[in-house]
């Protein structure tokens, strides 16, 4: 297990001074890159050589949800291993230990100039070793989409979005989707989905569809293919 210790800082809140659901994505990244760089290997230097990690998919269940100025402790695992894929176990907490947020997710190991997926190092997973598996159940990471969606509003991939890789960062995905949660709903869980990068200039088209538990998003281009789908427990 490996923890850090953060606070949620203006940047990280809505209105509402809640912490927002990207931010949460953005924080668990951050204690997942700092391990791989304490532990394992330096980020830099396998830039480049152009290997990197892609997340394919976040499973997030939020118990309560973070506030401005409030001190956590975020903690993490990865739990698997198999040819180019990790899983990864992330847990948040208040200081005196309550447990606010866990979340799984879903990690392919890339060959960024070819964008295909290549075999983790031995060597790596030696470093990062393994923990158990976590405890908690959740349903399987493929997202079903309903055949009815509304078009709800569209955007460019800005240079700002961008990450490390060269493509809009995947907490941005759930910050866009955010944007179509009914005023006044409370999120449970979230769920996101990633099949294919938004590049520099990408012009993303966001669509939505109301369900009895949730509401589920789907970030598209503009032939219609899918960047991500995120759905949301309400």
């Amino acid at each position: 297990m490996y923890e850090i210790m953060t606070r949620v800082g203006l940047d990280a809140v809505g209105p509402d001074g809640r912490m927002q659901y990207d931010a949460m994505l953005r924080e668990m990244v951050n204690c997942a890159s700092f391990q791989t760089q304490d532990n394992v290997y330096d980020i830099n230097e396998m830039a480049k050589k152009h290997r990197g990690w892609f997340v394919v998919s976040w499973q997030v269940r939020i118990f309560r949800t973070p506030q401005f100025c409030e001190r956590l402790r975020i903690c993490t695992y990865p739990y698997g291993f198999i040819g180019f894929i990790g899983k990864r176990h992330f847990e948040i907490f208040s200081e005196t230990g309550e447990k606010l947020v866990i979340a799984n997710s879903l990690w392919t190991w890339m060959d960024l100039l070819s964008s295909k997926p290549r075999r983790i190092p031995d060597e790596f997973t030696e470093r990062f070793g393994q923990d158990d598996p976590p405890k908690e159940e959740w349903p399987g990471r493929k997202i079903s989409i309903p055949e009815t969606l509304l078009d709800r509003y569209a955007f460019n991939v800005s240079p700002m979005f961008l990450d490390t890789n060269g493509h809009m960062n995947n907490s941005y995905y759930v910050m866009a989707a955010a944007r179509c949660i009914p005023e006044g709903c409370s999120v449970g869980a979230f769920f996101v989905e990633y099949r294919k990068q938004a590049m520099p200039d990408a012009r993303v088209l966001v669509r939505s569809a109301e369900e009895p538990d949730g509401l589920i998003c789907t970030l598209n281009d503009e032939d219609g293919e899918i960047f991500s789908v995120v759905r949301f427990e309400l």
